[in-house]
């Protein structure tokens, strides 16, 4: 029985490793991947900048995914030209937005679809933007 209970932790242990070790962001990110990385915190960073700067903030409702994708081909952000936050569609290749809005505030996620390990990056109406991945 010990064996038994053996075998299965080892085996446990040995698929969270490697799970763990194709995780694309982390500590043994490649230079590739911090590139795409940091594009993608651009995006985010531009998404709570649309949302600041929206025009009469103090009427108009936070901006809806459609809207912002307007909002982003008006103001014309050069850093990233091959970028897009129109709906349905990689805001970046590999890269997905989320954005939830209702009268109180928003929040939103660029997602990373490549990573196995899920890695994001979320902000809301606070302007603060984390970095987030499933619990393991």
């Amino acid at each position: 029985m010990k064996q038994i209970v053996l075998v299965f932790a080892v085996s446990i242990a040995s698929s969270s490793m490697a799970y763990a070790q194709q995780c694309l962001h982390g500590a043994a990110e490649s230079a590739d991947e911090t590139a795409r990385r940091r594009q993608a915190l651009t995006i985010a960073r531009v998404v709570n900048t649309l949302q600041a700067n929206r025009p009469d903030r103090a009427t108009t409702p936070y901006l809806r995914h459609a809207d912002l994708a307007a909002a982003a081909q008006n103001a014309r952000f050069p850093a990233l030209p091959h970028a897009t936050l129109a709906p349905d569609r990689d805001v970046l290749p590999g890269w997905r937005l989320t954005v939830d809005v209702n009268e109180t505030g928003y929040w939103f996620m660029v997602k990373d679809l490549t990573d196995p390990c899920g890695f994001a990056y979320i902000s809301n109406q606070e302007g603060v933007i984390f970095t987030a991945e499933p619990i393991r």
